[in-house]
């Protein structure tokens, strides 16, 4: 293996990230240019950041798919897993969307002003089968990238892309939608067309799980196993998200709240477009890191990659690109430009960590010791709390605090993840041990 296979197999996951986060960039945009743009891009940051909430049991379903799908008997019974998992999201979707859940969350803990709380409200009902149709879609996508497909996923994100933004555009034209039920449904039509791709063009991965027979003398993947294995997984997916809200709660309690509220959706978005290549370098290796030489070719790519990235975050939050972006393109309201300037500043060490924070976690998946992953992440989630609400108190504006505080939490994390990495070195070398088919990019 090559560097240059390792790129050729990341580079369609990382532009299926960046599509995603496109998704959004574009949304915005119409949003930008509607009626009351203020009210409403804060309440489409808060609708999307609480539909990913909701929805962090099935993100992981793609790495515990990856990982454990080996034959007709694991698929069968991590099929099952999946579908039971989506039905429990789908029904937190809708008590969220139709009883005074969303009151609750958004006004008595976050503390959201009245009007966003009303103007989220129509979107979440919009929304309530979002997450059931990503748990099937990342479940599948798990099996295509096992096989070396990665060409497929960023079809369907681009797929997707092209429906949420033909949607989005189309009804900011011709109607008069509030711009976060606009947003909602251009989310949820996209979401739908690429998890029903994502069923066709798995079917010949999944036949293939289903004409292999379990391994004589392996034992039979159980229900409890793939607990044990993906809990810590959805534990960490769900403190990670988690932290949208502290940083939403903070905003809300500064005096410009409505315009905080307003820029940080906006910020998170540029910030994770620059992360997206790091967060899709977690399944390149889980799926190609099987031997020692395998292993230092993946280390240096990490390095090498997180660097790049970071070095773009500076290069667009230090020039006057980023005020291009926000003037022309998404016409955000002038006064939240320098908003959106500090907070990107001050983020751009994020996608170096984010990158480096992927490489761990996957290696730490390969061995089997997903409860560190978990360990890690709360560690993470406290100190950036910690970081964001003391920043705040400090008088530091609550933008800044959040962009730091993302960062000293991530470092954290980090220095965790790699201390449980070094000490569970020999479970890795089993792993390499017990790989007895060749992996994708042979």
């Amino acid at each position: 293996m090559s560097y240059r296979k390792v790129l050729v197999f990341w580079l369609p996951l990382a532009l299926s990230w960046l599509l995603m986060t496109f998704e959004g960039l574009l949304i915005q945009g119409v949003i930008g240019r509607k009626p009351d743009a203020e009210t409403q891009l804060a309440a489409f940051g808060l609708l999307f950041s609480l539909s990913v909430l909701i929805e962090t049991p099935v993100i992981m379903l793609l790495a515990t798919s990856n990982a454990l799908s080996r034959d007709r008997q694991s698929f069968r019974m991590l099929w099952r897993f999946m579908m039971s998992v989506n039905i429990v999201v789908v029904a937190i979707a809708a008590l969220m969307a139709f009883t005074p859940l969303l009151d609750f969350y958004l006004g008595a803990l976050l503390k959201v002003p009245d009007q966003i709380i009303e103007a989220t409200r129509p979107g979440m009902k919009i929304m309530i089968l979002w997450g059931g149709f990503i748990g099937y879609r990342r479940f599948h996508q798990g099996l295509m990238i096992r096989a070396g497909n990665t060409r497929y996923v960023a079809y369907g994100t681009a797929l997707r892309a092209l429906v949420s933004g033909s949607v989005a555009v189309g009804l900011g034209a011709i109607t008069t939608l509030a711009g976060a039920v606009t947003g909602a449904i251009a989310l949820i039509l996209a979401m739908a067309a690429e998890a029903l791709y994502t069923y066709f063009v798995s079917r010949p991965d999944v036949k293939r799980l289903l004409e292999t027979p379990l391994a004589a003398g392996k034992r039979a993947l159980t229900q409890r196993d793939a607990l044990r294995f993906h809990l810590p997984l959805a534990a960490t997916s769900l403190i990670t998200i988690l932290v949208s809200p502290v940083i939403e709660r903070g905003l809300a309690s500064m005096p410009d709240a409505a315009q905080s509220l307003a820029a940080w959706p906006v910020i998170f978005t540029i910030l994770l477009i620059t992360r997206s290549g790091g967060i899709a370098y977690q399944e390149v290796v889980i799926s190609l890191n099987d031997n020692e030489a395998r292993h230092r070719i993946l280390r240096n790519f990490t390095i090498r990659l997180g660097l790049a990235l970071s070095l773009i975050t500076t290069v667009f939050a230090f020039t006057p690109a980023i005020l291009f972006y926000l003037g022309a393109i998404l016409q955000a309201p002038a006064h939240l430009h320098e908003l959106a300037l500090i907070g990107a500043q001050a983020g751009i060490l994020l996608p170096l960590l984010t990158t480096l924070q992927s490489y761990l976690r996957a290696l730490l998946m390969l061995s089997h010791r997903t409860g560190a992953i978990y360990r890690a992440i709360v560690g993470g989630f406290l100190l950036t709390a910690a970081a964001v609400w003391g920043g705040i108190g400090l008088g530091w504006h609550g933008i800044l605090a959040a962009s730091l505080g993302l960062t000293i939490g991530m470092t954290g994390e980090l220095a965790y993840l790699y201390l449980s990495y070094r000490r569970g070195h020999a479970a890795l070398r089993l792993h390499w041990q017990s790989s007895v088919a060749p992996s994708p990019g042979n």
